[in-house]
């Protein structure tokens, strides 16, 4: 007879068999109620943060012409500097809903520029472009018709980005005028590949004394990853999908931001953080005269792409017309402030940029609209910062509400004197 303990003792008798696929049932019963406890109160979280906390998500998507575009419809709040609740309209444009037919009677003007014509530190009805189309329709000249300002301003982009909006998106509109808001503190270092860290956009070079697109971008393996089936596209699709994993996200690129900030050791030289230190996103070397060959050349393709749009514009019957927006350190209340930039470009001044432009505009016969000089005096004489908002940078950044109203006026002022035959005239209304 055998020994009923030594079965007993067997770890592959039925009644142990049976403990451990038990035990087993247990565990995935608890990870199941575990996953969809956290999955509930995930969606708990998402339903509440769109019920109750405004959408910071980013408005921004791939675009194969020009790189990146906003997206059509997206509702969203814009609270990091300054503050402006917005929907994107239908086609795409920080604006309000414009039909592509342009109706009889209209004068219709485009505006192509970067962060400082989407403008989403300001309400829109605060923006330059809108004051500039309340101020022209009160003008003499605009009586009995209309005059339509469309923003086609996209943050980030530069000249050559504006030249492929212009040719895919502004021209099918039917502009009376182009008008290009041109910011020197960081639209010649857009245009050129050696300088811009960004390259998820379209670039020009010049061949053979000819101007070439490069499109590049469209085939880059680091950019392909977002638009297929990969981790990185998820990932991407969940951060702009869901309230919650964005500001998981965000909370996350915060820390890192900080982190890398306290270990990231200062730069020789660079050790003060005054109000001359340069602002992110700008390249304070644009407002020297050019000191190397990479300098030069993106000065090159930049007058050559601001004479592509000067004659794309005159194909569909718009003229073209360049505002030269400015910069905080270019119309600071302080003169101090500008001339300390200078000294530490060991340049005499800042006007590279208006040299620069006036050549281009006397060689091809583009009308030039320059804003910094007005703008300067005015701030000095009344202590007025044009830019800067109390949950930002003071005095720096972009342009505040002083700022847009002031180049709006201007903008409308030396615009009708070019549309009343001062210099030169446009119909609209075609």
């Amino acid at each position: 007879m055998s020994d009923p303990s030594a079965n007993s003792s067997n770890p592959k008798t039925p009644l142990s068999s049976g403990r451990r696929s038990s035990k087993r049932r247990r565990w995935m019963v608890r990870v199941l109620a575990i996953g969809v406890a956290v999955t509930l109160g995930m969606l708990m979280v998402e339903v509440g943060l769109r019920l109750f906390v405004a959408d910071t998500r980013s408005p921004y998507i791939y675009d194969e012409f020009t790189g990146t575009r906003l997206k059509p419809g997206h509702r969203f709040v814009f609270q990091s500097e300054g503050y402006s609740a917005n929907v994107i309209n239908s086609q795409g444009l920080r604006d309000r809903e414009h039909g592509l037919a342009k109706p009889a009677g209209t004068f219709r003007i485009a505006v192509l520029g970067d962060s400082f014509s989407e403008a989403l530190q300001v309400s829109q009805e605060k923006t330059f472009w809108a004051v500039l189309e309340r101020e022209l329709q009160a003008k003499a000249q605009f009586k009995g018709r209309i005059v339509e300002v469309i923003n086609f301003g996209v943050s980030g982009f530069g000249t050559v980005q504006e030249w492929q909006m212009l040719n895919h998106y502004a021209r099918a509109y039917s502009p009376d005028l182009v008008l290009l808001a041109f910011l020197p503190g960081n639209d010649v270092r857009n245009n050129s590949r050696e300088l811009e860290p960004d390259h998820r956009r379209p670039f020009a070079e010049i061949v053979d004394d000819q101007l070439k697109l490069d499109n590049s971008f469209r085939d880059d393996p680091a950019e392909k990853r977002f638009r297929e089936w990969t981790v990185s596209a998820f990932k991407d699709k969940a951060i702009r999908r869901s309230r919650l994993v964005h500001l998981l996200y965000r909370a996350f690129d915060d820390w890192r931001a900080r982190r890398a900030t306290r270990t990231k050791p200062r730069e020789p030289g660079n050790e003060s953080k005054g109000s001359d230190a340069e602002e992110a996103g700008i390249d304070d070397a644009v407002f020297a005269p050019p000191k190397n060959d990479v300098w030069r050349t993106a000065w090159q393709i930049t007058d050559r792409v601001l004479k592509a749009m000067q004659d794309d514009s005159h194909e569909i019957g718009a003229k073209f017309v360049v505002v030269v927006l400015n910069n905080s350190v270019e119309v600071h209340p302080d003169p101090v402030v500008s001339m300390a930039v200078a000294k530490r470009l060991d340049a005499q001044d800042l006007d590279e940029p208006k040299r620069q432009l006036t050549a281009t505009g006397e060689r091809y016969g583009i009308p030039l609209i320059s804003l910094r000089d007005r703008m300067q005096t005015i701030a000095q004489n009344d202590g007025v910062c044009f830019h800067g908002f109390p949950n930002a940078m003071p005095c720096g950044g972009h342009w505040n509400e002083d700022g847009h109203k002031t180049a709006g006026e201007l903008i409308a002022d030396d615009l009708a004197g070019l549309l009343d035959g001062k210099n030169d005239s446009v119909e609209g209304g075609r």
